[in-house]
């Protein structure tokens, strides 16, 4: 068996790497929840821009035809 030593200093080892989290205060995580509005944001711009932009076709064009070679459907 390992002695309790050994145990001991394994284990402080393997902790060597350990980074203390503390709590973050609301100051610090302004630029986080800033940079996620900002990216929702520009996502909500980005979708809208194509869901409002100009059809290539005019609607009674489309209508009965395929969209890729313009050949009636059917």
């Amino acid at each position: 068996m390992a002695d309790l030593k050994e145990v001991s200093q394994r284990q402080t080892t393997r902790l060597d790497g350990y980074v203390y989290r503390r709590p973050l205060e609301a100051s610090e995580l302004l630029p986080a929840i800033g940079a996620g509005i900002v990216t929702g944001l520009a996502a909500f711009y980005v979708a809208r821009l194509f869901l409002e932009r100009t059809p290539l076709l005019p609607e009674e064009r489309r209508l009965g035809k395929h969209h890729a070679s313009g050949r009636a459907a059917g």
